[in-house]
């Protein structure tokens, strides 16, 4: 008989569980792009935004493998821990920098504490846990946890007694976080259990009030812990929330299922953004967020100032229309140009030219029509004196427009070609297929029995989630200390950021996880193609087909990844074809451009522009 009360609570965990990310990508939308320095001085910009939402999703089958235990393989999952404990570690920076420091001595003690927790939790440790449990009337796994509960505590406070008469600024920040991720493990192991089988869960809604509660405590406390800057309670609850739970549950539970059941990879943070370690460090922030928001604590940018980013000429000539439809007019003149000026000054970095020599004439030194010169002074003259008269505004609108698009047919050759982007994203995908197909062959050749056998077995699974990661690191880690890929640098091309720098690492990173599920397509169909040529005739799946055979479905599963390979890319190809500066996703996102290489003995010539046949009517000053 079905349990009414039972099937309600059930329904509403579900839901819950759904509804818990979508407000959780609402909340750091809203930061990201409502009040973005505000967000971008946190280290939850929008760069973060695109990495934890989209990257989160589009690496759903990118996972490390990190070690074999018993006959099992832990894994740890990008989309899932990866990505948001990387940005939770990153914004450590923001509020107690310097970032090196802080975070070696925060989880120095986070180890300290989970490797004295862990240590009594494993089985070696029953020998003398089983009579003390039998001595306050336990039975030994329950005393095993009584011990965890109470020694993290201990090491917790007596770690931040040790931290507290440190005199470095960062130390109180410090000895709270330090706190406030002890008490979100601690709760997360008491609440949580290991089934074999199932994984780790945890009961509704018990799992919402240890990270929910530690961003209230957060926010509540953040007058004294970050006095004059108590916005950064926001990412302290997110670090908290989501170290918390990986320490808690995954690093002190997981280890009950190891040999538990037949041979599997257990994943850290492997349910993805409906994960424990995901949803809780969401959760904290949350918390913390709604009491930022009801003590109305102000949104302006927190900690060192920010470096600024060149800003881009169309994002800001499309901000100066705005401003003219509201009826600022001098606003949108002044808004007008600088979108001018911004655009010749990032045609002079693509050409490799030097800076102006006067920021009022930007254009000096570039191949132009003097019509080019005059209007940038009559803009910047008008933009000086301001007006209230739509019609000046319009007028000076359109000819920050047609200067933006002159400066635009400058720096067009220094952008790499959607074909010779294409041409590079082959070269690496072949190599990416043929690294990949070496690995997977070699394990499959030293497998024993069928396909299904193969295809279902531990070490070629594992090895195809290593060869998704790897391939995706490959591009990562290839652009991010050498400018680019093999079919980037064979094809004289790089990547840099706006300011014509390489990238950095989360630019990369950010950049890259576009190109997930395409390198998680190719892999999957190499795996496919390696198992059926490697084992295509041997026992049941295709006993007595023909090698003829076989290669044909190899044939048609490369048809069907080639399919797939030129959906994704088509999207990027459009992409790159439509924009002003030929950005692709990952690119938009990361705020990066592709270029050609510059050999600074022989800069790129371009034509020089030439005026129209009637150009537009310059504001009059």
């Amino acid at each position: 008989m079905v349990d009414p009360a039972q099937l309600t609570l059930d329904i509403v965990a579900t839901v819950v569980t759904l509804l818990v990310p979508g407000l959780a990508w609402a909340l750091l939308f809203g930061l990201a792009w409502w009040r973005p320095r505000f967000a971008e001085s946190l280290g939850l910009g929008a760069r973060e935004f695109w990495l934890l939402l989209p990257g989160a999703l589009a690496a759903s089958f990118a996972v490390v493998p990190l070690a074999p235990v018993s006959h099992d393989v832990v894994g740890l999952s990008f989309s899932g821990a990866v990505f948001p404990l990387l940005v939770a570690t990153l914004s450590v920076g923001r509020f107690a920098p310097p970032l090196r420091r802080s975070a070696g001595v925060l989880f120095l003690g986070l180890a300290i504490e989970g490797t004295i927790s862990l240590l009594l939790i494993l089985p070696q440790g029953s020998a003398w846990i089983g009579p003390f449990g039998r001595t306050i009337g336990l039975a030994p796994s329950a005393a095993a946890e009584l011990l965890v509960v109470v020694v993290a505590l201990g090491v917790a406070v007596l770690l931040a007694a040790l931290l507290a008469p440190l005199r470095q600024p960062a130390s109180r920040r410090l000895v709270f976080l330090y706190l406030l991720s002890s008490a979100v493990l601690v709760l997360t192991f008491a609440g949580s259990s290991a089934i074999a089988g199932v994984g780790i869960v945890e009961t509704f809604p018990y799992f919402l009030l240890p990270p929910f509660g530690a961003g209230l405590l957060a926010g509540l406390l953040a007058t004294w812990v970050f006095p004059r800057e108590e916005g950064f309670a926001l990412p302290a609850a997110f670090f908290a929330g989501g170290w918390g739970t990986t320490l808690g549950a995954d690093l002190l539970r997981q280890p009950g299922l190891y040999g538990a059941g037949p041979s599997g990879i257990y994943v850290i943070g492997g349910a993805g953004v409906v994960d424990l370690v995901y949803l809780s460090g969401f959760l904290a922030l949350g918390g913390a967020f709604l009491v930022h928001l009801l003590f109305g604590r102000g949104w302006e940018p927190l900690g060192e100032p920010l470096p600024e980013e060149p800003a881009s000429p169309a994002r800001r000539l499309r901000h100066a229309f705005d401003l003219g439809v509201s009826g600022d007019i001098t606003g949108s003149l002044r808004g007008s140009a600088e979108a001018a000026r911004l655009a010749a000054e990032q045609a002079r970095r693509l050409r490799g030219a030097r800076p102006a020599p006067s920021p009022a004439r930007p254009w000096d030194g570039l191949p132009v029509a003097g019509w080019v010169v005059s209007d940038q002074e009559n803009l910047e003259s008008v933009a000086r004196a301001g007006s209230s008269d739509p019609t000046e505004g319009l007028r000076g609108w359109l000819t920050a427009r047609w200067l933006v698009a002159v400066a635009g047919r400058l720096g067009r050759p220094r952008y790499a070609t959607w074909l010779e982007r294409a041409t590079a994203f082959a070269v690496d995908i072949a190599l990416v297929a043929g690294a990949s197909g070496a690995v997977l062959a070699a394990i499959a050749l030293a497998s024993p029995g069928t396909l299904d056998t193969l295809l279902l077995g531990l070490g070629f699974n594992t090895a195809l989630y290593g060869c998704i990661t790897a391939a995706f690191l490959y591009f990562v880690l290839a652009e991010l200390f050498g400018g680019g890929t093999l079919g980037k640098r064979l094809g004289h091309l790089e990547v840099r950021d706006r300011s014509y720098g390489p990238p950095s690492g989360l630019a990369s990173l950010v950049r890259n996880v576009s190109l997930l599920p395409t390198i998680t397509f190719v892999c999957l169909g190499t795996a496919l193609s390696v198992g059926i040529l490697v084992k295509g005739n041997e026992g049941l799946p295709l006993t007595g087909v023909s090698v003829l055979v076989g290669i044909l479905t190899v044939g048609a599963i490369a048809v069907f990844v080639v399919a797939g390979i030129l959906l994704f890319g088509a999207i990027g190809l459009l992409s790159i074809q439509l924009t002003y500066e030929h950005q692709r996703v990952g690119d938009l996102w990361a705020g990066t451009w592709v270029v050609r290489s510059l050999s600074p003995s022989e800069p790129p010539q371009a034509a020089p522009a030439t005026p129209p046949a009637h150009p537009p009517q310059a504001p009059s000053s």
